[in-house]
């Protein structure tokens, strides 16, 4: 058993998220084949704090797929804050701040993997977050934006300094992006 604040988990088993891809249909069936933990798909705190409906769509669970964290990202404190609180009061039993993604729409805006370029940034989004959300925090990031930046132990010292209460990393850098994706049909080559 695997325990994350006052979250008891059945097992270690924790489904990475995954954007377009990890909804609910598919955290269902992983949940069913054993998983301890799933998670949403990235949420945009600004989306949610502009009231977007389509955001909201993504904090939606269901029983089955209990305990149930809800990624979030953003750059702004008080957005973060404010879209974390909303999450919980649609039913997140934990909360995961993304500080990992490598989308260049993402990192555009100084959210996902950008952070870790800005300790001070990642710093004030994780207690404003801490100071506003009632459920465990967790926080994900990636082993830096390159091997020339692998800052992993400052960002997992400031998440603990301000009260995360586990921290999931990635071991690629954002630099790195995502592996390619294989479709399945033939290249040609």
């Amino acid at each position: 058993m695997l325990k994350i604040g006052n979250v008891s988990l059945k097992n270690r088993f924790v489904m990475a998220p995954m954007a377009g891809i990890t909804n609910q249909a598919f955290r269902l069936i992983v949940k069913r084949l054993g998983a301890g933990l799933v998670v949403t798909e990235m949420v945009s705190a600004e989306g949610l704090c502009r009231g977007h409906e389509k955001t909201f769509r993504y904090l939606r669970g269901f029983p089955g797929e209990r305990p149930l964290s809800v990624q979030i990202f953003g750059a702004d404190p008080e957005t973060m804050a404010r879209a974390a609180k909303m999450a919980v009061e649609r039913g997140a039993d934990l909360v995961d701040i993304n500080m990992g993604c490598p989308a260049r729409k993402v990192v555009r805006n100084g959210s996902g993997g950008a952070l870790l370029r800005n300790p001070e940034a990642v710093y004030g989004i994780i207690r404003a977050v801490r100071g506003n959300c009632t459920v465990p925090l967790t926080v994900k990031i990636r082993a830096g934006w390159s091997p020339e930046e692998a800052n992993f132990m400052e960002i997992a010292g400031i998440a603990e300094e301000c009260g995360a209460d586990a921290l999931i990393v990635h071991p690629r850098f954002v630099k790195q992006g995502f592996p390619e994706r294989r479709t399945g049909a033939s290249s040609g080559r």
